[in-house]
């Protein structure tokens, strides 16, 4: 069985750019609202035409400081406005963009900064009004503050040499362009001058995730891929131009990314909440706005869903809900079918496949939604494959889900940037290896069953066990550490800590947790932290880490 649209999204991906999308929308849709920005008690809202002027304009000012085809350009904000401009502005230079991570401490920005080659960084001064990323930043290159703007002599990062700072405060930083200056310098730039030709093939972004190796790895995307994903589920979701989209992720994440550009391929309106998510304010924005289409994950609408003011909201506009970035559990399917009478569309994928490669119809059948991912979609085929022979295995058979591409672009990453190795030991013969184990059935529905991969996923955000045990094998007083999820209700999993001492050393949870806060992302911080004499192992001498999860879902009480 196969999901069933129109052949559109194979020519779109193949002849059409995120740029030349929104200039087309621009032009038939001028006045039509494009996005709508509910910040701080303030709705922000942009037509098409001002979008695309606004993109125009800081494109322009990225040219005249000198950002060209190829560059790279990290882009570090919170959801806001000027995000959205500068996505398709370094787009429209052909240049490759960088999606930081907005709750990255000093070791994760110094890393992703270095290997993802950043040559432009563009930043707000604060997140949130707590975090100070410029700080982080200068913390990291002390240099900046006696350079000369676009002539930073960043130390260990040889190649950023510019770095352009939105303030929240209204302040001009050393060593930095404000944001005002750089359209003022564009304002000297002609739109032809900064027409730069660029292909569905080439790299438009490169996004970081954690994996299995412990360091974080960027995912090169093609333009190609990224809008063959989003002109199929544009047809899956029906997205109309009427259509009210509300975003609640960061765009700085895989789900975000879609949620930015999905909108533009129907001409519809992308409303974007607070930065900070709080669920009365969801509530609230779906009411106010008349919000049809919504994608959350788990976590988030857990939290909507069981809020004692949710019978206070009128939310009758919705039309379509879909979940992603964890799976999702039975109950909260069935939770959306009795509150808000919708199919709760449960969805799978990964970022190193354009984001999604399988998909429930809307109204399929209760065994369907309630109990698999759903189908291939269009632009890729799924396969189970035995893990040992990389041959694919016959309905009812567990395996590991793996996907190929319909036509070169259609779906893959490029590869992993500067990672040929593990780029290699995923993406054989075709076929891209997702490490989480599944079975099909006759219908080509795919059953999640289970994971090859150590990484746990806290609130849908994954996390590498291995990129937070070499981070605590730093402390001063740990020999020794393994960590593995464990089930946690409203997030989903959390991470646990299985730690041995140096000899002769005493230790607190406290301390271990401390010790993380503040230097690693709040997701990747333990939530428990057990301290044991040795490891399970097995006879190769590995930790055996499905009796450590065992063993903390003793004695944590969990007995599912």
């Amino acid at each position: 069985m196969k999901l069933e649209i129109s052949s559109a999204w194979e020519e779109l991906s193949k002849t059409k750019t995120w740029p030349e999308i929104l200039a087309e929308v621009a032009q038939a849709f001028p006045d039509r609202e494009a996005l709508v920005f509910r910040m701080n008690g303030t709705r922000i809202s942009f037509t098409y035409r001002e979008y695309a002027n606004k993109v125009d304009e800081l494109a322009r000012g990225l040219y005249a400081i000198g950002v060209r085809k190829g560059d790279h350009v990290a882009l570090w904000m919170t959801n806001r406005p000027e995000w959205c401009f500068a996505r398709l502005a370094i787009y429209k230079l052909g240049a490759i963009m960088i999606p930081l991570h907005t709750r990255y401490r000093l070791e994760e920005l110094q890393f992703v900064l270095k290997q993802s080659d950043t040559q432009y960084l563009l930043l707000e001064d604060q997140f949130f009004d707590r975090i100070e990323s410029l700080n982080m930043l200068n913390q990291l290159i002390p240099e900046i503050k006696c350079s000369a703007t676009g002539k930073v002599d960043a130390g260990e990062f040889p190649v950023l040499t510019t770095v352009v700072c939105l303030s929240n405060k209204g302040e001009k930083y050393p060593g930095t362009y404000s944001y005002d200056e750089v359209l003022q310098l564009g304002s000297k730039i002609s739109n032809e001058k900064i027409e730069i030709k660029h292909y569905p093939a080439d790299t438009i972004h490169i996004i970081y995730t954690s994996g299995t190796t412990g360091f974080p790895k960027g995912v090169e995307t093609p333009s190609s891929c990224n809008v063959a994903y989003c002109a199929v589920s544009k047809e899956l979701y029906h997205l109309t131009g009427k259509s009210k989209y509300l975003n609640v992720m960061p765009f700085f994440g895989n789900i975000g990314l879609w949620n930015h550009t999905l909108s533009l391929l129907a001409g519809c309106t992308l409303i974007t909440d607070a930065p900070v998510y709080d669920p009365v304010d969801v509530l609230a924005t779906i009411e106010a706005e008349g919000i049809t289409h919504a994608i959350f994950v788990p976590t988030i609408l857990l939290d909507i869903l069981n809020h004692p003011d949710y019978d206070k909201y009128n939310l009758k506009s919705l039309q379509r809900i879909t979940c992603s970035g964890a799976p999702v559990p039975q109950n909260l399917i069935r939770m959306i079918k009795e509150k808000l009478g919708l199919y709760l569309m449960n969805i799978y994928g990964l970022s190193e496949a354009s984001g999604l490669s399988t998909w429930v119809p809307y109204g399929d059948t209760p065994e369907h939604v309630e109990k698999t991912v759903g189908l291939a979609m269009p632009h890729c085929m799924v396969g189970i494959l035995n893990q040992n022979t990389g041959k694919e295995l016959p309905p009812g058979v567990e395996g590991e889900i793996c996907t190929r591409e319909v036509f070169p672009g259609s779906q893959h990453m490029k590869g992993y940037y500067k990672r040929p190795e593990l780029t290699r030991e995923v993406i054989r013969d075709g076929w891209l290896h997702s490490g989480d184990l599944g079975k099909m059935d006759a219908e080509g529905y795919i059953y999640l069953t289970g994971r090859l991969k150590e990484m746990f996923t806290v609130g849908g955000f994954n996390v590498s066990p291995a990129e937070v045990e070499n981070f605590l094998l730093k402390h001063p007083k740990v020999a020794n550490v393994a960590v593995v999820g464990v089930p946690e209700p409203r997030l989903g999993e959390v991470g646990a800590a299985f730690i041995k001492l140096k000899t002769g050393q005493n230790c607190s949870e406290e301390e271990i947790t401390t010790y993380c806060k503040d230097k690693v992302a709040n997701i990747k911080v333990p939530r428990y932290v057990f301290f044991v004499n040795e490891f399970p192992l097995n006879p190769q001498g590995k930790v055996q880490k499905f009796k450590l999860r065992e063993m903390a879902c003793e004695k944590l009480g969990y007995t599912g």
